[in-house]
């Protein structure tokens, strides 16, 4: 029932943001003041979809890749939270990262999605990893479709995620070599095979 009741909130705040979003690309809400910016909650959606994984009960399967050598494994549902961690922080809520970060809108036809994208609006501070992120609604019934994210891990390294909701995520690790960024892993768990 709690997990009926989260899934019911979430609903209905994605639907409102959508809302009030569209009205916004259509130019009916002109407001533009950091003061009534929202950000649509990813991490929420993230932790929700993970309970979406649990709840059905396949173990999701794991894919690693390092240069040319490919392994995979089953995942076990307990270690799902530790394999989306480091995307976890920093919270990415409806307002708390309003004064580092800009919202950008519009619909995409290629991609059949209206794209949401947030990036930095100045300098960021050191302790903040989190250096961009998008999301994109399909524009026929407001659901999210993807999540993508970009992180510093360290001055030399990346990550990237990728969220096919429903289906599956992808995370490459990129390292910065001779002056080029290289792509050193790439982890893909599939839970919808």
């Amino acid at each position: 029932m709690k997990c009926f009741a989260f899934f019911a909130i979430l609903i209905i705040f994605n639907n409102s943001c959508l809302e009030k979003r569209n009205q916004s690309l259509s130019g009916t809400d002109n407001t533009d003041s950091e003061s009534t910016a929202t950000f649509f909650p990813v991490t929420s959606f993230i932790k929700g979809q993970m309970l979406d994984i649990k709840k059905n009960a396949a173990n999701p399967l794991k894919i690693i890749k390092y240069g040319t050598h490919t392994d995979s494994s089953w995942l076990k549902m307990e270690d799902l939270q530790h394999e989306f961690s480091g995307f976890l922080n920093p919270i990415i809520d409806t307002g708390n990262l309003v004064s580092l970060f800009s919202e950008k809108k519009f619909l995409d036809q290629d991609l059949d999605a209206y794209t949401f994208t947030y990036d930095p609006m100045g300098k960021l501070p050191d302790t903040m990893p989190l250096l961009h992120w998008d999301v994109y609604v399909r524009p026929t019934d407001g659901k999210v479709t993807r999540i993508y994210m970009l992180k510093r891990i360290d001055a030399l390294t990346r990550q990237q995620l990728t969220w096919q909701t429903g289906n599956w995520s992808k995370i490459i690790t990129l390292k910065t070599s001779a002056g080029r960024e290289v792509i050193q892993k790439e982890e893909m768990i599939i839970w919808n095979y």
